[in-house]
């Protein structure tokens, strides 16, 4: 059995193709099988440039608002 098997099942996978959906984004998740654990391993394993890849990250501040920052190893 493969470590990506049933990923597309799990809640949260869920929610954000649903999301992605309900907004009218034509989109697609990619399990990757290989390691990912670089911007540079994951572009490599889909087959684009390092420059698309980006990171978000979801912080929750004191007023308990949210705050995403992306960035890009571009940057």
């Amino acid at each position: 059995m493969s470590t990506t098997d049933g990923i597309k099942e799990k809640a949260a996978v869920k929610r954000v193709i649903n999301a992605l959906h309900e907004h009218g984004l034509k989109s697609e998740v990619h399990v990757l099988s290989d390691s990912a654990r670089t911007a540079q391993e994951a572009a490599t394993a889909l087959g684009i440039e390092v420059g698309q890849i980006a990171s978000s990250l979801i912080f929750k501040l004191a007023d308990d608002s949210p705050l995403l920052i992306i960035t890009s190893p571009s940057c």
